[in-house]
């Protein structure tokens, strides 16, 4: 009786501690999740800031192909901030939307007027798009849960 008792005390106690290490497995797993997805994300955004045309002789702005993103003039100054909303699986949707998982904040800061230079990219990725629903335009998000930055220049001379 005596060993069955140890064998059952011995038992539970790895149970109890694989029950323990399961939440912190499916936390990891739900980060690691996010993260990927965000990645894809940044890529896609990044895709779609190259793949845009150049100005138009006269025009003021142009915007990308996919995600509609407003490309400042190069003559222009200061940085302008656009707000891109994701499903959970990567689609665009509104921001009031319910399935609004994640909110891609684009930074563009031109060259300075009168200077050839490249244009400067800030992409933030944040999660969940809920927390900054409302957010404003020229604003970056100020509260999520994870995140994910990339920056990248654009030759658009």
């Amino acid at each position: 009786m005596a060993e069955i008792a140890i064998a059952l005390g011995i038992a539970a106690f790895c149970l109890i501690t694989i029950f323990g290490l399961l939440q912190v497995g499916l936390t990891s797993n739900q980060n690691s999740l996010g993260q990927t997805t965000a990645a894809s994300l940044v890529s896609a955004v990044a895709a779609d800031l190259r793949a845009a045309p150049p100005l138009v002789s006269g025009a003021t702005s142009s915007q990308t192909p996919v995600f509609q993103i407003a490309l400042p003039s190069p003559s222009s100054s200061g940085q302008t901030i656009s707000h891109v909303y994701f499903a959970e699986d990567g689609s665009r949707t509104s921001p009031g939307a319910a399935n609004a998982r994640y909110l891609a904040s684009v930074g563009i800061t031109p060259p300075p007027p009168g200077r050839r230079g490249a244009t400067l990219v800030r992409i933030l990725v944040t999660w969940p798009a809920a927390m900054n629903a409302n957010a404003l335009p020229n604003q970056w998000p100020a509260r999520f849960g994870g995140s994910l930055e990339a920056f990248m220049s654009l030759n658009r001379n």
